[in-house]
């Protein structure tokens, strides 16, 4: 008896560290990929390399990327793009885009409780899982071998929901999850750093990023130099661009010695001279 159960131990004490092991792997492929992002002058959010990505790391049949918000058309773009989920894509993607917001368990739970988390289906309280209002979504998503689905919000504010949103048959685990809530915070940061960098290339101009390239200010410092034109202190930059204080002035210490400087307000003002944004107000 003794051994037999020291075996079974054993063989779980196995099978739990190489499911770390596992999930240790695919943090750290993430760390070097997000890395890789950052290291290109991202015009948009690459959400379809991150999705594709998404499916890869947690074996999702498809993976959809959802951006809705006032005053504009939703989108919801499924990956793989040739995946046809059996048969059912043109009704889920419409489905999606009609009916989700009151329907769908995922949508529902962030929008009653204002919550910003990673979740799965099978985690949503019965009170925003009810059959009687999620029943076709359930029926949908079971023809369609995706019940399981767990969700990675990036941004949620009132009529606003940005999330990625993987889907398979088999249930996520825990572990999953876990691994999940880390992407989460990348893609999260990431997601709030693009769109700075966005910004920051539109308020520049052709001409300002010209100059950017000529005096080789990466996209985060292009973006760093603008928010601190706009009066932002570094504390502030950092908690826009969900990166450490400390990071922010290391970004500002490169800005200066690209600009031959030695301090914010001449960072400004030089940056202005060289026309990387508006003129001297």
């Amino acid at each position: 008896m003794t051994n037999g159960s020291s075996g079974g131990e054993h063989l779980v004490m196995e099978r739990r560290f190489g499911v770390r092991g596992m999930m240790a792997r695919h943090e750290r492929d993430w760390m070097e990929f997000v890395a890789a992002l950052m290291a290109e002058p991202l015009t948009e959010f690459p959400a379809q390399r991150i999705a594709l990505r998404l499916g890869e790391t947690f074996d999702g049949l498809g993976c959809s990327f959802n951006d809705i918000a006032p005053g504009r058309a939703p989108t919801i773009e499924l990956y793989p793009l040739r995946e046809n989920l059996s048969g059912y894509r043109d009704q889920i993607e419409e489905w999606s885009i009609e009916r989700a917001a009151e329907e769908h368990p995922l949508l529902r739970f962030y929008i009653g409780t204002g919550l910003r988390v990673p979740i799965r289906t099978h985690d949503v309280p019965a009170t925003y899982s009810d059959p009687r209002v999620c029943g076709e979504w359930t029926a949908l998503a079971r023809s369609c071998h995706c019940q399981d689905q767990m969700a990675l919000p990036l941004r949620l504010q009132p009529g606003v929901h940005r999330a990625f949103v993987l889907g398979r048959g088999e249930p996520f685990t825990d572990a999953e999850l876990d691994l999940g809530r880390v992407l989460w915070r990348v893609l999260t940061g990431l997601d709030r750093q693009v769109s700075a960098f966005v910004r920051a290339r539109r308020e520049m101009g052709a001409a300002g990023h010209d100059v950017a390239s000529a005096i080789r200010l990466t996209p985060r410092e292009s973006a760093v130099l603008t928010l601190l034109s706009q009066g932002l202190t570094a504390g502030a930059i950092g908690r826009r661009l969900d990166i450490a204080e400390r990071t922010v002035h290391k970004h500002l210490e490169r800005c200066y010695s690209k600009l031959g400087v030695a301090d914010r307000l001449s960072a400004v003002l030089r940056a202005q001279r060289l026309g990387l944004f508006g003129a001297v107000s």
